[in-house]
This record gives structure tokens, C-alpha cells and sequence, in this order.
């Protein structure tokens, strides 16, 4: 050979790329669907329940089922290296699906420095889960039941990624937009809030509204019926059922509709120290259930129903912005980041008075409505 550095030089690289260098069997290590965090009172420990992939004991036919360790540290990296005392194998994050957040540690301490911990570590999935457990402890959700799933992380992880879609009852916020929003000027954290509830004999968890922070503690919770509202001034809004009350023949029946999409715009202006936000809501849906003699064939029913969605999806949204207004005291829709992307140097000079703009800001709501459809029925 003419060049024999050059072979050389070729039969080391392929000796260099033999094998991974950090290779480990799934005989050895421990894969980690999702983390519980709770605080102990009493030594002011933090203690961590971590669900784990049983791959020794699953069953054939009956899926793969879960096993839990539970764990305390002075800190929470301390902790997950405290698992080791009780097992054999490497912890692996690289499939973790959620976090579950104590309500105490999120009112009282905040949740930046979990939200961090697990940004710094090369496994978690940033697009993972994170939730506020409205339970005594966080644990108390990871150890429910599950419906669809034996992996009640994987189980959380998916019911709140399509809850936006389907009933618009809470918020999907992964751990990468979670630490974001707290970061970025003017923004406000929202995440989902998860209780137990009971269903056939059997404890389950269940999305029950949506966390509302200030800078990165717990503010308070949003109802089912409010989370929707919240969802309509944040445009995060994708589906979802809309149910509203109708005059028919002299009698009040309920109208359901189904909402095809839903499209938000809000500006914010302040002029002369007067906030002033503009909203506008442009929604497209399906009826799916009517109990009046209601003819959608008429064009004139057909508009006047529009109208009353209109009617009813504005006062939800004036009702809930003033309730946020005096109940919350602070822009925890995060309207300061609107003005921020539009003008930053406006937003530095109001931004230690923001919250006293807030208190008195001037909301104006525009919805416009359309039925597109009613099922296949031809009575349209």
C-alpha cells in the first residue's frame, strides 16, 4: 500500500468504534417512569417515590406492571443516590413520563429547584410531565390505580397531553416549558392539578384544574369550569366540550357543542397608567346534543344560537378575568410577556408596578361563533 499511515489511522478508528462505551443490559438498570415529590416535616427531609418498570415480574398477557422505591435526602440529588442502598441496579430516566410536585413544596419553597435538578441531568425527558398533586403528598397520586395502564406515570403523562383536545378540564406543561415560563420576563406558570377519585371500588387519579404560580409557587387552583376560561385567554385552547343553557318554547334546556378549534388574539396597551387588555375569540364547533325543539335548517335559529355562544363565551371570560383580578392580585396569565415581545423597554419601565396595573386593567372581549356542522343528521 502506497499510504500505509493512512491504514493504520483507519484500523484504530474502527477499533475506537467497536462497542458503546457506557453500554448497560436492561438486567442492569432500573428504568424510571416517573418521580413523586414530597417534603418530611419532621426531619425536613426531602423523600421521593419513584415507579420503576418491573421487567422481572410483569405479566405475559397482562402487560408490564410497575414497582416503587421510596427514598430520603437533605436534597433531592442526595436522595436518588440514596437509591442505591436499596438496589442493585443504576436508576435510567431516559423514559420518565412525570413529576409529581407536593402541593406543600410548591406553596412554600416553589418548584424552580426540582424543575432544574432535572434540566441538569443528561437522562429526563424535557417534553415530560409536570403536575401539582392537590393530595396530602405527591405519592398519594403515583400510588393510585390504574384504568388504562398498570404505569400510572405513563398513564398521567397521556391523559393530561390530551386533555387540551378532548375537555379542555386542565393544561399540559412540560418540564422544558414549566422551567421557561418561570425564567422568561413576564411570563406566569400554569400547571395541571391532579387529585384521586374513586372509580369501581378502586382509587384513581384524575386532572382536576389547573395550578396557577406566581414566579414559581403556588398561587392557588382553578376549577374544572374555570380552566376552560383560562384556556381561552391563553390560546391553548384545542378542543373540548362547551354546554351553555337556551330559551325554547317558553323552557330552559342545555346545549352541547363540540368545539372544532379555537383561535385567541389579546394585545395589551397602557396609556396614561391604564392597562388595557383587547381580546379576541374566533371559535368553530359541532352541535352534539340539544334538548329544545331547535330547527338549524332555519338560518335564523342557526344564527341565533351563534349569538348566544357568543354571549355566554365572553361573560365566562369577563366573569373569570375579574375573579382573577381580586382573588390572585397578580397577572398570573402572564399578559406582561405580551407587552414584553412587543416593546421590552416599555416592559422594564412597568414591570415593578405591573401587578398594581394588573388590579385595575380594562378587559374587553370579542367572541364570533360558528356551527359548522350538526352530526350527520340532515337537519342542518
Amino acid at each position: 500500500m502506497k499510504h500505509p499511515t493512512v491504514f493504520l489511522s483507519l484500523l484504530l478508528c474502527c477499533a475506537l468504534l467497536s462497542g458503546c462505551w457506557n453500554y448497560r443490559g436492561l438486567d442492569e438498570i432500573d428504568i424510571v417512569t416517573g418521580i413523586a415529590v414530597d417534603r418530611v416535616e419532621e426531619s425536613g427531609s426531602y423523600r421521593l417515590t419513584i415507579e420503576i418498570v418491573d421487567t422481572q415480574d410483569s405479566e405475559t398477557e397482562g402487560g408490564v406492571n410497575a414497582k416503587y422505591v421510596e427514598i430520603e435526602g437533605e436534597t433531592l440529588f442526595d436522595a436518588i443516590r440514596n437509591s442505591k442502598r436499596r438496589l442493585i441496579n443504576k436508576l435510567y430516566g431516559g423514559n420518565m413520563q412525570a413529576l409529581i410536585i407536593s402541593r406543600q413544596i410548591a406553596e412554600e419553597e416553589g418548584v424552580s429547584f426540582i424543575l432544574e435538578e432535572l434540566l441538569r441531568d443528561g437522562e429526563p425527558r424535557e417534553t415530560m410531565s409536570v403536575v401539582i398533586s392537590q393530595e396530602a403528598t405527591a405519592r398519594d397520586i403515583l400510588l393510585t390505580d390504574g384504568i388504562d395502564s398498570k404505569i400510572i406515570s405513563y398513564e398521567i403523562h397521556d391523559m393530561i397531553r390530551e386533555d387540551s383536545k378532548v375537555t379542555a378540564s386542565t393544561i399540559s406543561t412540560p418540564l422544558y416549558q414549566a422551567y421557561n415560563a418561570i425564567r422568561r420576563a413576564g411570563g406566569a406558570l400554569a400547571l395541571p392539578a391532579v387529585h384521586c377519585t374513586q372509580n369501581q371500588e378502586k382509587t384513581v387519579a384524575e386532572g382536576n384544574g389547573i395550578a396557577l404560580f406566581h414566579g414559581d409557587r403556588l398561587q392557588g387552583f382553578l376549577s374544572v369550569r374555570q380552566a376552560k376560561s383560562y384556556l381561552f385567554l391563553i390560546d391553548k385552547l384545542e378542543g373540548g366540550v362547551l354546554s351553555f343553557p337556551v330559551r325554547s318554547e317558553g323552557r330552559e334546556d342545555t346545549v352541547s357543542m363540540e368545539i372544532q378549534s379555537s383561535k385567541t388574539r389579546t394585545n395589551v396597551e397602557v396609556q396614561s397608567g391604564q392597562l388595557s387588555v383587547d381580546v379576541s375569540v374566533r371559535l368553530k364547533l359541532n352541535l352534539t346534543e340539544v334538548k329544545s325543539l331547535l330547527s338549524l335548517s332555519d338560518t335564523g335559529q342557526r344564527e341565533s344560537l351563534e349569538r348566544l355562544i357568543e354571549d355566554f363565551v365572553q361573560a365566562s371570560i369577563t366573569e373569570f378575568f375579574a375573579e382573577i383580578q381580586t382573588r390572585y392580585k397578580t397577572d398570573v396569565l402572564g399578559l406582561g410577556r405580551l407587552l414584553y415581545q412587543k416593546d421590552p423597554d416599555r416592559w422594564r419601565s412597568l414591570e415593578s408596578q405591573w401587578d398594581e396595573l394588573f388590579q385595575k386593567a380594562r378587559l374587553s372581549v370579542r367572541v364570533k361563533a360558528d356551527i359548522l356542522t350538526a352530526g350527520v343528521l340532515k337537519n342542518y
